[in-house]
């Protein structure tokens, strides 16, 4: 009967450590979560920085290109230029010879393994 007692017995500094570890434990989560909120802000600003970096060099490519090709005098009208001609045609060349030619052989063996082997199938038909 004593130990039950002693087992029942509420003192009131339980309940005072029952509320200090309870609200720790919230800060703890709030501040864990402002922390974490504040890194992907970070690195979500780094990457869009970086992709409107690329966007400016992109365009600045782009126009300096057609700069070349618009600015490109000795040229009759309508006339491409040697550098395009040679991009095009490198381009077809590499994209229609991709492969090695090929004996369309099938050189695959059936092999008896233990995963096809008929004697540990689940079903036996009787034949």
């Amino acid at each position: 009967m004593e130990m039950l007692s002693v087992i029942l017995r509420h003192d009131p500094w339980v309940y005072t450590k029952g509320w200090i570890v309870t609200v720790a434990g919230f800060l703890i989560v709030v501040i864990a979560l402002f922390i974490l909120s504040t890194i992907f802000r970070g690195v979500a600003a780094y990457f869009k920085k970086k992709d409107a970096q690329k966007e400016v060099k992109s365009e600045k490519l782009k126009v300096e290109n057609a700069s070349l090709l618009t600015n490109n005098s000795s040229l009759p009208e309508g006339e491409i230029p040697n550098e395009v001609l040679t991009a095009i045609g490198m381009a077809l060349y590499l994209s229609t010879n991709l492969h090695d030619e090929e004996s369309n052989v099938i050189t695959i063996k059936r092999r008896n393994t233990s995963w096809n082997d008929k004697n540990y199938g689940v079903r036996h038909w009787k034949r």
